[in-house]
């Protein structure tokens, strides 16, 4: 990954004293933290564009800015994605909000390339004057990556899996919701060998983008050693070209690194061309059943995948309180698909967001874009609708995030996802 300017990362422990007493944000003014002060914490701003904006106290309104493919194949997942994000900050807001400060979310079309990602972070900060940032995909995160980073807002949760971004030291001011391929690859392997103690040959659909690239060598990183080879990889520029060329390989798995719009298109292509895999594994990104399994019919029954959330259409999740909970209040508050799971991920994503924030507004400098990029830093957290028993964990230098995840498999005539194995802890 590319970084021309990398700001300044000191590998100290975060203390609540660091940050000194803040005033107003800069759209009602105010005194500012003295920028030697942070020196002591564990972020050094001096290689910020801006030092005193990152230590400015926000009041009013917290923006959480997005660059995100609201037109295009992806904009129906990611209008999901929005809706459930902004429910959840509006349950938080007829709270009283953050300390007071209310949320909110700013939505600028990218229609998943990077170069109008790159052009979206600049009019989200200079313009907009978001808070904080957030993007869908590994190739937009490396376009925002650097003007994010040199500007020192926090882009919290990118919708991508690339582990270099994992790393603190190079990417103080980013972290990432999904899982890192690698890690989620590794859970990968640790099931197939469960079912193939003597390994077997692996097929391997690979979407072209850095998204796909990731999981594709996330997997491969993790047969290394292992009895599976990969007896055949194919693009998926074209899904049916690649359904042929992978049923030739004679492999009994499948294994798809393809991103949300690869996952049916894929299922449907095998099944054209006569294709029933022993194991196809699906990545994490493709999770909502109803239109990415269902669709397919038979061609999608047995299909698995790694999650972490509890699926609120599941009867098994019926009784869960905090499943309960979600529906009930994300419904309420102008959600038009609850049981989506992309409205759920949306959910998710500011619910974390949302404890970063509490976290950072108790620092004695109260809320600022440097409190609360420490507080995503140290950030130790399980939120109601993860699995049980997963959660959400960071360290001062490796964004760990999701390190846990529960087997499941599509059941094509129950259409639905049945667990299928427990908690698999893949750290």
């Amino acid at each position: 990954m590319k970084r021309r300017l990398v700001t300044s990362f000191v590998l100290a422990a975060v203390t609540a004293g660091t940050l000194a007493a803040c005033g107003s944000n800069s759209s009602s003014g105010g005194d500012t933290a003295d920028a030697a002060s942070t020196k002591k914490g564990s972020i050094d701003v001096d290689n910020c564009a801006d030092p005193d904006a990152v230590t400015t106290k926000i009041t009013g309104t917290l923006k959480v800015g997005w660059s995100a493919p609201t037109s295009g194949p992806l904009a129906d997942a990611v209008g999901n994605v929005i809706e459930g994000m902004e429910a959840r900050f509006a349950v938080e807001n007829a709270a009283g909000g953050v300390g007071g400060v209310k949320l909110a979310v700013v939505v600028k079309d990218d229609a998943f390339n990077p170069e109008r990602a790159r052009t979206n972070v600049g009019e989200l900060i200079e313009k907009d004057k978001v808070d904080v940032l957030d993007t869908f995909g590994s190739g937009q995160l490396d376009a925002m990556s650097d003007a994010q980073n040199d500007a020192c807002v926090p882009l919290l949760f990118g919708q991508a899996s690339v582990p270099a971004y994992r790393d603190a030291t190079k990417f103080p001011w980013t972290t990432e919701y999904l899982p890192s391929a690698d890690v989620e690859m590794k859970a990968v392997v640790e099931g197939l060998k469960k079912k193939y103690p003597q390994g077997a040959k692996v097929a391997l659909a690979a979407n072209q983008t850095e998204s796909g690239q990731g999981y594709a060598n996330g997997f491969k990183n993790a047969i290394e050693g292992t009895n599976f080879t990969l007896a055949k990889e194919a693009p998926l520029t074209d899904p049916n070209t690649a359904a042929s060329a992978l049923k030739a390989s004679g492999a009994p798995i499948l294994v798809d690194a393809g991103v949300t719009t690869d996952c049916l298109a894929l299922t449907q292509a095998i099944g054209r061309v006569g294709w029933k895999p022993e194991t196809v594994i699906q990545p994490s990104n493709c999770a909502d059943g109803a239109t990415l399994y269902a669709p397919a019919g038979a061609a999608a029954d047995g299909q698995q995948i790694m999650r972490w959330l509890k699926d609120p259409a599941d009867a098994a999740f019926a009784a869960d309180p905090a499943v309960k909970d979600y529906l009930t209040k994300v419904a309420a508050n102008g959600a038009d698909s609850p049981t989506n799971t992309y409205t759920l991920n949306g959910w998710a994503i500011a619910d974390l967001m949302i404890d970063v924030f509490t976290n950072a507004a108790k620092s004695s400098g109260g809320l600022s874009r440097l409190s609360i990029m420490q507080a995503a830093r140290t950030q130790d957290y399980q939120p109601p609708m993860f699995i049980n028993g997963i959660k959400f964990t960071m360290t001062e230098q490796k964004s760990l995030g999701i390190q846990a995840f529960q087997p499941f498999t599509w059941h094509a005539g129950q259409k639905r996802f049945i667990a299928s194995g427990d908690v698999l802890n893949a750290a």
